[in-house]
């Protein structure tokens, strides 16, 4: 079992990091699975990379058994942010990101 520790962000950074979560729950048009997590496609209208980027840096803090990683590539309008991890992550992920 996983457990975020939503401690390690501090009361100062934690309004900045919900906004960022919301938003880029906001920015979610595709999910896929990968064999150790999930790729989900994020609209580039809701939420910039550099605000995404954010997130991840606040993300690591608290979750640090995620890989995370953003992707933008050449001209596309949207980014792919990659979530994976260890054996048994995957529902943690479906669950912190469902999709509509």
């Amino acid at each position: 079992m996983f457990a975020c520790n939503l401690k390690a962000i501090s009361a100062a950074e934690r309004p900045r990091y919900n906004e960022l979560v919301k938003r880029i729950r906001g920015a979610i048009r595709n999910r896929n699975e990968t064999s150790e997590g999930y790729a989900f496609k994020l609209d580039s209208k809701t939420v910039t990379l550099p605000e995404a980027a954010e997130w991840i840096v606040m993300e690591r803090v608290c979750c640090p058994f995620l890989t995370l990683q953003l992707s933008a590539a050449g001209n596309q309008t949207d980014w792919t942010l990659t979530l994976t991890g260890p054996e048994g992550v995957k529902p943690l992920i479906v669950a912190e990101f469902p999709t509509r």
